[in-house]
């Protein structure tokens, strides 16, 4: 991760983002990433984990922010000039222990032999994490079939996806996707 831009002026005295157009409603945070090839905007909505409602309804809201991007309602600005964004996350006070939700137990994908391909993907492909919270394990592949459904609706092919700290590499923040590469969509575990 390269930089932070907070959605409003704050006591840090960080950088921030606007937006403009006819809504202006605004996630957390917007990060900026160089995944080696290009730079990259996601937008991060943080949620407490303190109900789960308040991560549950997470989805809702980052797919109004999604509808309002890709349908021109908002454009996102970092010191008065429009950028693109890449993707849209969603994020809690819980991220960094590798689950969303307050209370969670973590499932060993590299050890479940019950099924394959989650052994498969988290080992070999490595494109889930080892081990994730239960919780969230179903919650971010809901969010990823409720964007299945309308994805396809629109030109740009912004990725969609959860912020969680990967448990076997010292909780440092990775993002679980879903995203598009030219030729299909895809899942990707991938270091912020």
């Amino acid at each position: 991760m390269e930089e932070v831009y907070f959605n409003r002026t704050n006591k840090l005295n960080w950088k921030t983002f606007s937006v403009t157009g006819k809504d202006q409603s605004k996630p957390d945070f917007l990060i900026k990433i160089n995944d080696g090839y290009s730079v990259q905007y996601f937008a991060v909505e943080v949620k407490s984990k303190e109900k789960s409602k308040n991560i549950l309804k997470a989805s809702k809201i980052v797919y109004l922010y999604l509808k309002n991007y890709q349908e021109n309602k908002t454009k996102y600005l970092i010191d008065n000039k429009e950028i693109k964004i890449s993707g849209f996350l969603i994020s809690s006070d819980s991220s960094l222990n590798g689950y969303l939700f307050k209370k969670e137990e973590l499932i060993d994908n590299s050890s479940n032999i019950e099924s394959k391909s989650k052994f498969t993907a988290a080992t070999k492909y490595k494109i889930i994490p080892l081990k994730e919270g239960h919780r969230t394990f179903e919650f971010v592949r809901t969010l990823w079939e409720e964007y299945s459904r309308i994805r396809n609706n629109y030109k740009n092919k912004l990725s969609i996806g959860i912020i969680i700290g990967n448990t076997e590499d010292n909780l440092n923040p990775y993002m679980m996707i879903s995203n598009h590469n030219d030729k299909r969509w895809s899942q990707r575990w991938w270091k912020i």
